[in-house]
């Protein structure tokens, strides 16, 4: 194709024309040539327990400037940069990542009104062979078939939810917001009933101030 291209130009111009004017000629052919070659990347390799955010999965080409982002399954961390970018030469940026397994596994779920205990403890990497051992805080109830999980190459064991909820017939202790509220309206209440009493101690000697005042009047 380049050839019969090349060989298209009138030999009248390279007859007439300087050494430098066909040397810029075919410096620019074959810029134009290679650009139009190096437009796009071709679909990167897949990932061994691993994806990328391919919105088609039949896609083959990509145009330059386009990012894809890889993720790992669980238990698995990636090797290596994980978004690849295709450039102006029509290659990806990097290699994909390799994902390699992990033996940590990611914080459990913590019930609200509970919580977990770990086995060794304390808490600080779920590696593999972790016990977690929930409980529920007092007046509550743990609702689920597992009470105790355990990491397994960086993977909880079960995935089934807990949660605490209130035990029937329990009655649970005040909060501090009620408690507040439980004080302030027992010290109005005491208040009122102080002024009553006052109220009706003094009122004798009301009575008979007033009748004293007016026997002073009518005198």
């Amino acid at each position: 194709m380049c050839n019969g291209m090349i060989e298209s130009i009138p030999k009248a111009f390279w007859a007439h024309s300087s050494a430098t004017k066909r040397s810029f000629v075919l410096l620019l052919f074959l810029t134009v040539v290679s650009t139009g070659q190096g437009s796009g990347c071709i679909r990167p390799s897949m990932v061994q327990h691993g994806s990328a955010n391919l919105t088609d999965s039949n896609r083959s080409f990509f145009p330059v400037g386009t990012a894809l982002q890889y993720s790992c399954d669980p238990g698995y961390v990636p090797a290596g940069p994980t978004i690849l970018t295709c450039t102006k030469l029509g290659d990806w940026s990097s290699e994909p990542p390799r994902c390699i397994r992990s033996d940590v596994c990611q914080p459990p779920y913590q019930p609200e009104n509970g919580g977990y205990t770990c086995h060794p403890s304390p808490c600080r990497r779920f590696s593999h062979g972790t016990v977690i051992e929930y409980f529920c805080d007092d007046g509550y109830i743990l609702k689920g078939e597992y009470k105790f999980i355990t990491c397994q190459y960086g993977k909880w064991d079960t995935l089934m939810p807990v949660s605490c909820l209130i035990e029937q017939g329990k009655i649970l202790p005040l909060g501090m917001p009620t408690l507040s509220i439980v004080a302030s309206t027992a010290s109005s209440v005491a208040f009122i009933l102080l002024l009553v009493v006052l109220f009706v101690l003094l009122q004798p000697k009301l009575k008979s101030l007033h009748r004293a005042l007016i026997m002073e009047t009518s005198d």
